[in-house]
């Protein structure tokens, strides 16, 4: 993982986020991935509250076993590049853009935030304004008419000079709605 200096500009910055990114999709061992987050990663599941993290540790459980059972997977697995959909020949997709202005201190309420011991949503965005976090909107999706859709924000900070994830903001995690693609360039 790249390293970072404060001249880093905003282009060079989502251009490396998207690239690390990447990199996290594609990687198929589930603990080496966990390597991508912070010790203190945050997850927030807005649509399964319960499906919350206050570390790392958590978020990597979730993986493991999203991947055993199938069921209820974590973002990051459930539309899988390298795996194909159950039932399906079909491919994992996912689009990746930087936040557009409004969504970048958005965090949901103060009940989405709660299950991650942070007290409120203006607490968590003010944490991220002094930690200099970075967000990403990604969508994920199988090609084809039926499956999952999960929308989430990712954000990312820098801990010893690497952009590690620190958030993993769960926005929307059901039926495909319509709207797979048009949040930027699709990928595999």
């Amino acid at each position: 993982m790249a390293m970072a200096t404060s001249s880093t500009s905003d282009v060079e910055t989502t251009t490396h986020l998207k690239s690390l990114y990447h990199s996290y999709r594609h990687t198929k061992n589930i603990d080496a991935k966990g390597l991508f987050f912070s010790p203190t990663c945050l997850q927030i599941c807005r649509p399964i509250p319960s499906y919350a993290a206050r570390d790392r540790q958590t978020i990597v459980r979730y993986l493991h076993e999203a991947a055993a059972s199938g069921i209820n997977p974590a973002p990051s697995e459930a539309i899988d590049a390298d795996r194909e959909v159950p039932g399906t020949k079909a491919k994992g997709l996912y689009s990746i853009r930087a936040l557009k202005s409004d969504e970048e201190a958005e965090y949901g309420t103060d009940a989405h935030v709660a299950p991650t011991g942070i007290a409120t949503a203006e607490e968590l965005a003010e944490r991220a304004k002094r930690e200099g976090w970075k967000g990403m909107r990604v969508d994920l999706w199988n090609e084809g008419n039926q499956g999952l859709l999960v929308k989430v924000k990712y954000w990312w900070r820098i801990e010893d000079g690497i952009w590690t994830q620190c958030l993993h903001d769960i926005l929307y995690f059901g039926p495909k709605d319509g709207t797979e693609g048009s949040e930027g360039e699709v990928l595999e």
